[in-house]
Parts: C-alpha cells; structure tokens; sequence
C-alpha cells in the first residue's frame, strides 16, 4: 500500500510541473526538498523493479537524484 503511495504521489507532482520541458530537473527538486531519504531511495527501487510504474519524468528526476547504485543507505 505504501508503495502505491509513493508511486501516486510522485506521479502526481511530475504531472504537475507546467513547463515540460524542466519537468524531471522541478520533480526532483520538489522530492529532495520534501521528502525524506527513505522515501525517495523507496520509489527508486520501485522504480527499478517495476519501471512501468512510475512516469518517464519521475525516471529522469530520479536518475538525477541517485545515481546508478546510490543511495542514502
């Protein structure tokens, strides 16, 4: 359920930034501003085992803020 959660809410900000063209770079501020660690390395792990799930822009906005294989432990 939580996992859902997350997936949602992510989802929903992405869809929310008006200019397209920022969206990932605006996404991945918003996440890193408010919500915690443990939640942004969750979603990317959702993210990595189901990619279909999260948004293109919520793909891009995390590839932004972990690296491949970096987490916040």
């Amino acid at each position: 359920m939580r996992d859902e959660r997350l997936v949602k809410m992510a989802n929903q900000i992405a869809a929310s930034v008006p200019d397209p063209a920022r969206a990932a770079e605006l996404t991945a501020a918003h996440l890193r501003t408010f919500w915690a660690p443990v939640m942004i390395d969750d979603l990317a792990a959702i993210a990595h085992d189901s990619p279909n799930a999260v948004s293109p822009v919520v793909r891009d906005a995390l590839a932004a803020l972990r690296p491949e294989g970096a987490s916040h432990g």
